[in-house]
């Protein structure tokens, strides 16, 4: 061989290893897409024989898919404050979408959230522009709902916002948009194909320098708009495709942002970046399956958004990050949006080690991207929505915990059991017969919700409950969950290994049963109750009418060991009748708690 080919062959060699020694020391690109109420079951890639997703189906084929993702919240806000934070909806005490949904004639009333993603949590963009991660650039583009004036991207670590404010939708999906972060374009240009324009021109003009871009697109969010040409497309499928996907406007509209996703990575191609960038495809919740043409059908899946059910937080989650994720893998760990995250943290630089000491709720997933096959060091995963939502659901907390999901709702305290890996539809609910297993997730339950410190939903004094039909003859029985609790402590807390009117230290705190008496008469009355040592000594008194008797409370070795105690007579009155316990004087921390009531017919004076 000729010395200058020789010469020439080494130069090129250095030059290379040059260049790649120069990409190893550049700080990571990454690409977070957060979708809008996209359902699990939306890509073709998920099991979708109606859309049309090639291009986010491809991503899947290029790194890891992961089959059970679940959103931190039922709904959008929560769900993208924990998963830019890393930490649980109910420990940022931002717990519903905002404003909200105020229930005025419900039985609870939801406790006072935070309408805003407070500016002293740490965010996934200041964790990846601090320190010597300074010379990352950050972009939000797109939908944020986490707070107006003073909480907007740029106040919480981005660089750039274009779209972001405090609105969930946008007033329109053609301009002019009507977006004060988003200058309009020309009339009638489509909002999804205008984000695409911005995140390829972020991309092009930070070639050069290591960036965050933050794409959460308003799509699929309401009001269906999409371009007329594909609506007309998916009208003429939707007679050709059985199944439960059929609307042809939700359907042009994925289909729009599944091509700005597809401009997205062939940017990254013709800048020479997609083998140094880590891309995320994601969704804030599950699919809305709500009206007489709902946008979507998460079936298999029960319910959707706004649900306890799987329907309701199982997204798709799709992650390519070359060189560390094998193509065309799979993981059904479940995993959650607040592991996103530690994730980036770790993947970006941060050692293992002192990921851990962040003290996130969330948990890396480095160790499954690089090995599909690994466990991750958690024992569950909490929700906890303490309000009502206006598709049906009522507040409620969920557990999963490894093939079982757990749901508490805080109405009534019921319960409900599933053995999700036989049963992902929620189709048999097994409280009944596994009970020892609800006793066991109930108690991890409460443990979780303490560690978060949740907030818990509180008895709505506006509201007018139905009166407790009493029967003709023989005796009343009234629970604990059946009561009307008036205060700012004491409540219903649930079974199993609670089930009694609780956290009564409060003096002012009450309660009353609102009866339907058929029968008039005298009643012995016996209460199934339970106090704590060093409670003892509370005066409480029951009232029905002008009746009223008044006893001590003794101490039973525990609040929760019950025990029966007669306390007197009384005289109820015919028809709607209010039964009261009222607390005269509380020496203790508690003044009992109180699981049930018998009211026992005593004729005679």
């Amino acid at each position: 061989m000729p010395l200058r080919t020789v010469l020439a062959a080494l130069v090129a060699c250095s030059l290379l290893a040059s260049l790649a020694s120069a990409a190893a020391s550049r700080p990571l690109n990454v690409v977070l897409i957060v979708a809008d109420d996209l359902g699990a079951h939306d890509l073709g890639v998920t099991g979708s024989r109606f859309h049309e997703t090639p291009h986010l189906d491809r991503l899947a084929a290029q790194g890891m898919r992961f089959t059970q993702a679940y959103s931190a919240c039922t709904v959008c806000s929560p769900s993208r404050a924990a998963l830019l934070t890393g930490l649980y909806p109910a420990r940022l005490k931002l717990t519903d979408w905002i404003k909200g949904h105020a229930a005025p004639q419900a039985k609870l009333q939801p406790p006072t959230w935070t309408q805003q993603l407070n500016l002293d949590h740490v965010t996934l963009a200041e964790r990846l522009t601090a320190g010597t991660a300074s010379e990352r650039t950050s972009l939000h583009l797109g939908k944020w709902h986490l707070g107006g004036d003073g909480f907007e991207p740029e106040k919480q670590g981005f660089g750039l916002n274009l779209g972001g404010d405090h609105r969930g939708q946008p007033p329109s999906y053609f301009a002019p948009y009507g977006l004060p972060r988003l200058p309009d374009g020309p009339a009638g240009e489509y909002l999804t194909d205008r984000e695409g324009d911005e995140a390829v021109r972020f991309i092009t003009a930070h070639r050069d320098r290591p960036f965050l871009l933050n794409y959460w697109p308003y799509s699929v969010h309401t009001p269906l708009q999409a371009k007329p040409e594909l609506v007309a497309k998916y009208r003429a499928k939707a007679q050709l495709v059985g199944g439960s996907q059929t609307n042809a406007t939700y359907a042009a509209m994925l289909e729009s942002l599944d091509t700005t996703v597809g401009r997205i990575l062939r940017a990254l191609d013709e800048q020479g970046l997609a083998d140094h960038t880590l891309v995320i495809f994601t969704s804030d919740n599950g699919g809305l399956v709500l009206g007489s043409a709902p946008p979507t059908s998460n079936a298999p899946l029960r319910a959707g958004k706004g649900s306890p059910y799987e329907g309701g937080h199982r997204v798709p989650l799709l992650v390519k990050w070359p060189g560390v994720t094998p193509p065309g893998s799979t993981s059904a760990q479940p995993v959650m949006g607040i592991d996103l995250h530690p994730t980036l943290a770790e993947a970006t630089g941060l050692a293992p080690e002192a990921v851990a000491k962040l003290n996130l709720d969330g948990v890396s997933l480095v160790p499954l991207l690089r090995q599909p096959t690994a466990s991750l060091p958690r024992e569950a995963l909490l929700w906890h929505y303490p309000h009502y939502h206006p598709g049906g659901a009522t507040p409620y907390a969920a557990l999963r915990s490894g093939d079982w999901k757990l749901i508490q709702f805080y109405e009534s305290g019921r319960h409900e059991l599933y053995r999700l890996s036989t049963d992902p539809g929620e189709t048999q609910d097994l409280a009944g017969t596994e009970t020892n297993q609800v006793m066991v997730l109930a108690r991890q339950l409460a443990a979780l919700q303490n560690k978060v410190q949740a907030q818990w939903p509180m008895p709505n004094p506006g509201w007018n409950p139905v009166p407790i039909p009493t029967p003709a003859q023989g005796p009343i029985a009234l629970h604990s969950r059946q009561a009307f609790v008036h205060g700012e402590l004491l409540r219903y807390e649930p079974q199993p290994f609670k089930d009694t009117l609780g956290w009564w230290a409060k003096e002012g705190d009450w309660a009353e049963w609102i009866l339907d008496v058929a029968s008039p008469g005298h009643y012995s009355l016996e209460i199934l109750h339970g106090c704590g040592n060093g409670s003892g000594g509370s005066e409480v008194a029951f009232s029905i009418g002008t009746s009223k008797v008044t006893f001590t409370v003794q101490e039973t070795g525990g609040f929760q060991n019950f025990v029966w105690r007669n306390l007197g007579r009384l005289e109820l009155p015919t028809g709607r009748q209010s039964l009261q316990v009222r607390p005269l004087k509380k020496p203790g921390g508690a003044v009992m708690d109180i699981r049930e009531l018998r009211l026992i017919p005593a004729p005679g004076p």
